[in-house]
């Protein structure tokens, strides 16, 4: 499939979006958002690679693949930094919820 200079033109433009967009959810450290960038990041690889033209995107292919990434790297931290959080919660709620039979028990 050969594309247009047009053609070709907006799917550089696609990436650089992409690429911005990507940037701004991880600095919100918007993860919803950023799941939906994935979707339309692996749907333009799709598109790209059906359309023959992959490699004339290396460099902004590549210089996306670095941010995402670091992409994943802030969600593995996150996601950690989550499981901790509802550990401490959960022991928390263990003892709070011990420390209140305790005290019924001793007002019965």
């Amino acid at each position: 499939m050969t594309l247009t200079p047009l053609q070709t033109t907006e799917l550089a433009r696609q990436l650089m979006r992409l690429q911005h967009n990507l940037l701004l959810a991880v600095r919100a450290q918007d993860w919803q958002k950023l799941r939906g960038l994935d979707r339309q990041l692996l749907a333009l690889v799709k598109q790209l690679e059906q359309a023959g033209v992959k490699e004339l995107f290396t460099a902004q292919l590549s210089t996306l693949r670095q941010n995402y990434q670091h992409v994943l790297e802030l969600a593995n931290n996150e996601l950690k930094r989550t499981e901790i959080q509802m550990k401490q919660f959960n022991k928390k709620r263990q003892g709070l919820v011990a420390y209140r039979q305790t005290t019924e028990g001793k007002l019965s």
